[in-house]
């Protein structure tokens, strides 16, 4: 089952961290441009560069520690990158369980048979768990362990505020850039979307969704943004997929997908930015409203 697996190009999970740290920054920024009135073409912009400065301030504080560490390893015989991979693999692992619903919200997580299962010691797994803690999709609590966190309307709110700032500030590159070749990638992209939304899986379905997204970000080449767009996507999908799964329509989704295609074919950056912009927001609504659907259903239940 390669399609669950959401393998990058550029695969840095020891920078997780840092997309857990700038979270309460990136909000923060939002929040402060929201507030200066302007428009909205001009508060994306504004708001994806004050996006990318924070990133970069943080990535150029750990530079000179993260050094020093692997110097250290090197000192006494261990070797960071296979440490990294370790700690990758287990991510990758947890990341598999939590998509397929494995993990569910509230559960604790066995991660002493995690590591048995995976021929590895504890401290991959425990370093994949903190990671992950940043990130807001695990919890700590002293003298129990990790647990898969719980989710919350107001997190869904900011985390597609984010995301909308994110890709429709990468359309302008995309489409600057977009030649022949890369117009092909992402028709083929669309292509699976549509073809996984008949197919009746939903996993696959939402695996072919976040490829078709991160396809059209990758053409526009800022490999950053790409990074950050990743993990949001970690974030989104692994904390939210139930609500989104079971009250998005299929065939809504795959149109918006196609209307998102063919403007940015067209070269038409406005209307691309109006159809990526329209496409979340109603994942986000669809989102909140399947929330609130099974909290009601919750409630109704009587054992």
């Amino acid at each position: 089952m390669n399609y669950i697996r959401f393998e990058t190009r550029n695969p840095r999970l020891e920078h997780m961290d840092t997309f857990g740290m700038t979270a309460n920054k990136l909000s923060g920024s939002l929040t402060a441009i929201q507030n200066t009135g302007q428009s909205s073409t001009k508060l994306v912009d504004a708001g994806y560069d004050k996006v990318r400065l924070n990133l970069s301030s943080i990535l150029e504080q750990r530079k000179e520690p993260e050094m020093r560490s692997m110097q250290t390893k090197k000192k006494n015989g261990i070797h960071p990158t296979g440490e990294k991979n370790l700690t990758r693999e287990a991510y990758n692992d947890i990341r598999r369980m939590i998509f397929l619903k494995e993990l569910n919200p509230g559960q604790k997580v066995a991660y002493r048979k995690m590591a048995e299962r995976l021929g590895m010691s504890l401290t991959p797994v425990v370093q994949a768990l903190k990671h992950m803690e940043l990130m807001g999709l695990v919890r700590h609590e002293p003298n129990r362990g990790f647990f898969i966190e719980q989710v919350t309307p107001q997190e869904i709110e900011e985390a597609y505020e984010l995301r909308e700032m994110l890709e429709t500030s990468l359309l302008p590159g995309v489409i600057k850039g977009l030649d022949d070749k890369g117009e092909k990638e992402l028709k083929q992209a669309l292509d699976e979307s549509l073809e996984a939304s008949r197919s009746g899986s939903l996993n696959l379905r939402l695996a072919k969704d976040i490829s078709f997204h991160m396809t059209l970000a990758g053409l526009s080449g800022q490999r950053l943004s790409i990074w950050i767009l990743r993990y949001l996507f970690d974030f989104l999908y692994l904390r939210f997929g139930q609500e989104l799964i079971f009250s998005r329509p299929q065939e809504s989704a795959g149109l918006e997908h196609q209307a998102i295609f063919d403007v940015v074919a067209a070269r038409d950056v406005s209307a691309a930015r109006k159809a990526m912009r329209r496409h979340i927001r109603n994942i986000r609504n669809n989102a909140l409203e399947g929330m609130q659907n099974r909290l009601l259903e919750a409630e109704q239940i009587d054992f």
